[in-house]
């Protein structure tokens, strides 16, 4: 092979450090309690979103709103956070920390979603389209597409 190396092998070299570094963060924020990276950066929302929804907290993390509902689920059983009924709408729920769930936050570390979130805000829009066509397109032949699609690192697999 040439010394510089081919387009499919760049772009899956590229698509390896995007993986190595989810890898990574959640591996450096994992610490004894469990917390994942995804559930750190659902509890950093909800500590500066005071009274914020399952559906805001999925509009923050451009995740679908029901894998968003499943980490809150989470650490809603893990005792970090609660629910409850909002003083002006009785049909909406709000989520506030609980004191454990503000003793997870203690780690000032920037999640990968938070990382590559800001990123995907700097490209260009033009940029950003041709990464979702060719990601989609290379989702699609690969038959990998999965509906809805969870938080990274946050399937059901994790503690």
């Amino acid at each position: 092979m040439d010394a510089v190396a081919s387009r499919p092998q760049r772009v899956l070299d590229n698509l390896r450090r995007v993986v190595q570094a989810v890898r990574q963060s959640s591996a450096q924020i994992g610490g004894p309690d469990g917390v994942t990276s995804a559930q750190l950066l659902i509890l950093k929302l909800i500590d500066a979103h005071a009274g914020i929804s399952v559906g805001d907290l999925a509009a923050r993390t451009l995740t679908h709103q029901s894998s968003v509902s499943e980490v809150v689920g989470r650490l809603e059983t893990r005792g970090l956070i609660v629910r409850v009924r909002a003083a002006d709408d009785g049909r909406r729920r709000e989520i506030q920390l609980t004191g454990a769930g503000r003793q997870a936050l203690s780690q000032p570390v920037e999640t990968i979603q938070e990382t590559l979130i800001k990123a995907m805000a700097a490209l260009p829009p033009e940029t950003l389209a041709a990464l979702d066509t060719g990601l989609a397109a290379l989702i699609a032949e690969a038959g990998i597409a999965i509906d809805p699609v969870p938080m990274f690192l946050e399937d059901g697999l994790n503690p």
